[in-house]
């Protein structure tokens, strides 16, 4: 078997980018060690008839919420479970496999577990062992990648010779390893383009408001959490429970600095960028065809203020002459303990971006192409949607939303909006024009769907007392009214089931965004029901709810919001700072409602944790253990083993992300 003619294929599937990046460190360490490599590719770039043409392959995977597999692998992973390929489909395949996890989530590495073993169901043979990085390893994913990579090269050198490798000049490792071409364009560029191609199917949204669900005093010195109302184009739609994912931009002032000051170079330059060479099944520019100016570029295409990967320092280290610099750079890019320790010291744990690293080693000044391919994409930032597409106004039109919303006290209108009126005709056209007024809704948008999302502003002080903000709330907080806004959707982890089946919600902080999603719905469902149906409502077996804050008069989000629901939903609420005794958490307020919670359970009802990774979750499990121990005489094992089916069977499901 030739050796050249037999290619690597690194092929990904990344939630939030990190597997992308280590499949492009694979990539490039690969074709440093002479062997033939392809770009990478995600899995879903694989069409089921180019798997069997696969002979060197290495997977690198992460898993997200219950063990799922990342988005752009979910195609893939059902043509690869079809029941009518044959046991050989793949046995010209040989292979590895590192999966990204954390070992926090009960289903650590799921993902790529589970395709280590369909593939060898399949007839693929793994040339070496699955390895399983850990993000809670004191050096993170490094700790097992590292060892596991200078093994899997070993391995496959055994199965697939490498050539021998040219001592190169430093110039020839940077244009080796360059991935894109620049050509600076006369004359104004092309209308803005934003990221648009790397979605699905986006869209752009236009901001109606946007306020802060806290108290001034709350916002200034713990935290702000805003109320993002977006309006969608004409036609598009989404489901309760769904995602947005939502395309920042960089600050203004932090890229004329980067741009003007840092690489010396005008902000209305304008380029166009190309592959270096483009092959077939390559991975796909983060740029468009159409040319960019600087400005664009370091906008809305790459993130300056992201944490950098480890190659970028290798980079960095090639352009510059100061000794002190270069050693250093070269040290962050090493796979040293003591490298280690130093990189996670100076850049992970302070969160130092790239643009405040070449701040620091300011003698490093790479040419444009070569930064721009060590940099990171600006990705999208997933929020769930806090609100359900039935429930605004402009799905409707304006007379028909007010003859609904005419029967309640409470509702999207806002509170006591009918207080005074009686439901006559002048009533409804009324409130219909308040509707338009409050919307500024015309006739043309009445067809528009809306939805919320529930935003909490990320600031932060590091151990060396630097400040700093998350990229994408920040962005939100400070949109204007109008401003547009590039998004697009996908199905989350939550849905309604039949209004039989009852609900037990955890959802402490903005946690509570997809719930509230599912609450809304759930009303309207209730207000439309036919009476056989509301039978366990009408016998006082309300849904539960238990939502967690800090302060009541500080950050009790949509507090107004939910005595609306009290005929069907039974609210509880732990303000863990209220008490200067005692913190009160959501898992005491599980724990004081432990009859009703075994009498839902015994009827069926479902259970949906949501809100950050850790270490709430399991603190929520384990209050629910301890609620069966008590009023339903199971062991602690026994009540382990009933939650831990519910889970099995998707009865008991969690989505909480950080």
């Amino acid at each position: 078997m030739s050796p050249r003619t037999e290619r690597l294929q690194v092929v990904y599937a990344s939630q939030t980018g990190t597997a992308e990046e280590v499949a492009w460190d694979l990539t490039r360490e690969g074709r440093r060690k002479g062997f033939l490599c392809s770009d990478p590719c995600t899995l879903d770039d694989l069409d089921l008839q180019s798997w069997p043409a696969l002979r060197f392959a290495v997977f690198v995977l992460s898993t997200t919420g219950q063990g799922d597999p990342p988005v752009n692998m979910r195609r893939a992973w059902q043509d690869l479970l079809s029941a009518s390929l044959p046991e050989t489909f793949l046995a010209d395949l040989r292979f590895s496999v590192f999966g990204l996890g954390d070992s926090r989530y009960r289903e650590f590495n799921y993902a790529a577990r589970k395709l280590f073993a369909r593939l060898k169901r399949l007839g693929a043979e793994p040339f070496f062992r699955i390895g399983l990085g850990d993000d809670q390893h004191d050096f993170g994913l490094e700790q097992e990648l590292d060892p596991w990579t200078e093994g899997m090269w070993a391995a496959l050198a055994d199965i697939c010779t490498p050539e021998p490798v040219e001592d190169l000049s430093l110039a020839g490792i940077a244009e080796r390893e360059r991935r894109y071409k620049i050509e600076i364009v006369d004359g104004p560029p092309a209308a803005p383009v934003a990221p648009a191609h790397l979605a699905e199917t986006p869209c752009v949204a236009v901001v109606r408001e946007n306020r802060s669900l806290c108290t001034e005093a709350h916002a200034a010195e713990e935290q702000d959490v805003r109320n993002v109302r977006l309006r969608l184009p004409s036609g598009r739609r989404y489901e309760a429970g769904d995602v947005c994912s939502v395309w920042p931009k960089a600050d203004k002032k932090l890229v004329q600095r980067f741009v003007v000051e840092t690489l010396e170079m005008s902000l209305s330059t304008v380029v166009r960028i190309s592959l270096r060479s483009p092959e077939e099944g390559s991975t796909k520019s983060i740029f468009p065809a159409e040319p960019l100016t600087l400005e664009d570029i370091f906008t809305s295409y790459v993130d300056i203020s992201a944490v950098p990967p480890r190659h970028f320092f290798h980079v960095l280290s090639l352009y510059t002459e100061d000794p002190a610099h270069k050693n250093k750079l070269a040290e962050f890019a090493s796979k040293g303990l003591e490298a280690k320790d130093a990189l996670y010291e100076y850049c992970k744990r302070e969160r130092r971006s790239i643009a405040e690293i070449m701040w620091d080693f300011w003698t490093a000044r790479p040419p444009l192409e070569d930064l721009l391919s060590c940099l990171p994409p600006m990705r999208p930032r997933q929020y769930s949607i806090a609100s359900s597409p039935s429930w605004h106004t402009p799905a409707m039109a304006a007379e028909r939303a007010a003859r609904f919303w005419a029967g309640y006290a409470l509702g999207p209108c806002g509170p006591n909006r009918l207080a005074g009126y009686a439901q006559s005709g002048i009533a409804i056209n009324a409130l219909a024009e308040s509707i338009r007024r409050d919307g500024g809704m015309g006739a043309d948008e009445e067809e528009c769907c809306e939805l919320e999302l529930c935003v909490a502003v990320v600031r932060f002080v590091t151990r060396t007392a630097r400040e700093g903000h998350g990229l994408c709330s920040t962005f939100l907080q400070q949109l204007p009214i109008d401003a547009p806004l590039l998004c697009d959707f996908e199905h989350g982890a939550l849905s309604l089931p039949p209004l039989d089946i009852p609900l037990i919600f955890v959802c402490p902080g903005t946690g509570l965004s997809p719930c509230r999603a599912l609450v809304q719905e759930r009303h309207l469902q209730i207000k439309h029901a036919r009476t056989r149906e509301l039978g366990r409502f009408q016998s006082g077996l309300k849904d539960l709810m238990f939502l967690g804050f800090r302060h009541e008069h500080g950050d009790f989000l949509y507090g107004a919001e939910w005595p609306m629901f009290s005929s069907w939903l039974s609210v509880h609420i732990a303000f863990s700072r209220d008490d200067p005794d005692r913190k009160i958490y959501v898992q005491d307020k599980i724990e004081e409602r432990g009859t009703d919670i075994c009498d839902l359970l015994d009827a069926g009802a479902r259970i949906l944790v949501c809100g950050k990774a850790h270490p709430m979750p399991s603190q929520v499990f384990d209050s629910f253990v301890e609620v069966l121990q008590i009023h339903r005489r199971l062991s602690k094992e026994g009540a382990t083993s009933r939650l831990r089916e519910m889970q099995r069977s998707r009865m008991y499901i969690c989505d909480t992300w950080g």
